[in-house]
């Protein structure tokens, strides 16, 4: 799955497959909504822009939907 490591903090975000957010820094972690909200856990705080980063959904991506439109010309 996803995971990217916060720039400040240092916190790992690491996206689950039930579509959760486990943040973890210094060996305790929380579990979060895409939106950020609080699930469980030991941090009870995430940053909710790199929870919806790393939860949130996929958009397409427009070098590859051009590349496939020059296909079909």
């Amino acid at each position: 799955m996803r995971s990217i490591r916060h720039p400040l903090s240092g916190a790992l975000y690491d996206l689950q497959s039930d579509g959760t957010v486990r943040v973890e820094k210094d060996g305790k972690f929380g579990t979060f909504r895409a939106d950020g909200s609080y699930i469980s856990g030991e941090t009870k705080f995430a940053d909710p822009h790199m929870c919806v980063w790393i939860g949130g959904r996929d958009l397409p991506s427009r070098s590859r939907q051009a590349a496939e439109a020059l296909k079909k010309s």
